[in-house]
């Protein structure tokens, strides 16, 4: 098929889209769309989409404007960039569910507008029915449940991928091919599938920066019918402010309890003979405050630079306070646990051993089973976690928790978990 009717089929695609949800069709404007032969199928590099001509012209329009969806949420949900030093074809397999889950959802939408149903299922593709909240990387931790189990290394994430997909819904033909290209691909041909060059964390930071203000110009230009019709709350949540700094929501916190704990019966020498009596700390050189946790991600999702620099400014904080310091690594489960870090050089030796899913009840069912009641808790997260069970909701505790994002996202469930803040976020006013 000629490329130039692949083209204006999309053209008209983004004028429907424009006229009836904005949001989107703001989105496909700004987003650089391109011919790109040198691929199989479609793919993004996290900012720009590309697509093979003779695999579009194999495909209905409407089909068209699915692959062309799917591809445009991957770039919104930064699936590229994302998978960190993940399996890179587990990895493809968990952000596709994720994204099919959202077209598909799309193309109900927009089976409302008109009888025209613009949107539809290619006839091959990775889908499964999921719940809205789930996230590729919790979806990852169910793909590879079975890897701990495998010693020679023979297991594939295609056979874990066939029996997971036979459980939850009737097979279906599935195109194993990655569409999540290098973050670095410049030019086309210039990337191999997978993720084989993961971004610097100030490369990271800027594409985040792109498209957080990609998505909040979208909604600016809905005009007021924006949350009327279908966006995944994934991509809601990136359009709201920013959130503060985690160390200054963390001095603060720490702040109010000296304020607390503080007393007229242990008065300044110094100033007695000035006749003022201020009050005096009631902290001990042990500190007699609540331990401080800091429950981190170890799925693969946060850099060495980030952690080492969170851990580094955590401790100079709670040493600040006199407080003691706990650690935990945590995926699926809490694997690692270090206790009473009174020196800093014992963060040399406080290292994760282990990576896997993601499950942010692993953490909470960890503390009831060892009954632990931070004074405050720390969360350093990418914030793709899951959903936390209904039956351990009563061990959430919002007022004193403090959850660390290291990029941009968030979803619906994070209010009720604790005080959002960003990893380099901006200080409050």
């Amino acid at each position: 098929m000629n490329p130039q009717i692949i083209e204006a089929g999309f053209s008209r695609f983004k004028s429907m889209l424009l006229l009836r949800r904005p949001f989107f069709g703001d989105i496909l404007l700004r987003l650089p769309i391109l011919q790109d032969d040198s691929i199989p199928t479609a793919g993004t590099d996290g900012w720009t989409i590309r697509w093979n001509s003779r695999f579009m012209g194999s495909l209905s329009q409407n089909q068209r404007n699915y692959v062309l969806m799917h591809e445009v949420f991957h770039t919104l949900l930064m699936h590229p960039s994302r998978g960190q030093n993940r399996n890179p074809e587990a990895w493809n397999i968990a952000a596709d569910l994720v994204v099919n889950h959202m077209c598909d959802r799309m193309v109900q939408d927009l089976a409302q507008v008109s009888s025209d149903r613009f949107m539809e299922r290619p006839p091959y593709g990775i889908f499964s029915p999921i719940d809205d909240n789930a996230t590729a990387e919790s979806l990852y931790g169910i793909l590879l449940a079975d890897v701990r189990k495998e010693k020679n290394g023979t297991f594939t994430i295609q056979d874990n991928y066939r029996s997971y997909m036979r459980s939850r819904s009737k097979p279906q033909n599935v195109l194993l091919n990655s569409d999540l290209l290098s973050p670095r691909a410049g030019r086309p041909g210039e990337h191999s599938g997978g993720l084989p060059v993961p971004l610097t964390p100030e490369e990271e930071a800027r594409l985040e920066k792109e498209i957080t203000a990609l998505l909040r110009n979208a909604a600016a230009s809905d005009r007021g019918s924006f949350g009327s019709y279908y966006v995944p709350a994934a991509l809601i949540a990136l359009t709201r402010p920013e959130p503060v700094s985690w160390r200054e929501v963390l001095k603060n916190h720490l702040s109010e309890a000296i304020s607390d704990d503080s007393s007229y019966a242990t008065p300044e020498r110094k100033y007695l003979h000035m006749d003022l009596i201020l009050p005096g700390y009631s902290l001990s050189e042990e500190g007699d405050l609540e331990e401080v946790w800091a429950f981190v991600d170890s799925s693969g999702s946060i850099s060495q630079q980030d952690l080492n620099q969170f851990l580094t400014q955590l401790y100079r904080i709670v040493r600040e306070f006199r407080c003691e310091m706990n650690l935990c690594y945590w995926d699926t489960q809490v694997t690692e646990v270090y206790r009473k870090i009174r020196h800093e050089k014992q963060l040399l030796e406080c290292v994760p051993h282990h990576t896997g899913g993601t499950d942010i009840n692993c953490i909470y069912r960890w503390m009831s089973e060892h009954h632990v009641r931070p004074y405050v808790m720390l969360i350093l997260t990418d914030g793709y976690f899951g959903t936390v069970q209904p039956e351990l909701r009563k061990h959430l505790r919002p007022r004193d928790t403090i959850l660390v994002l290291c990029n941009q996202s968030e979803n619906r469930e994070y209010a009720g978990i604790g005080r959002i803040c960003r990893l380099y976020g901006k200080r409050s006013r």
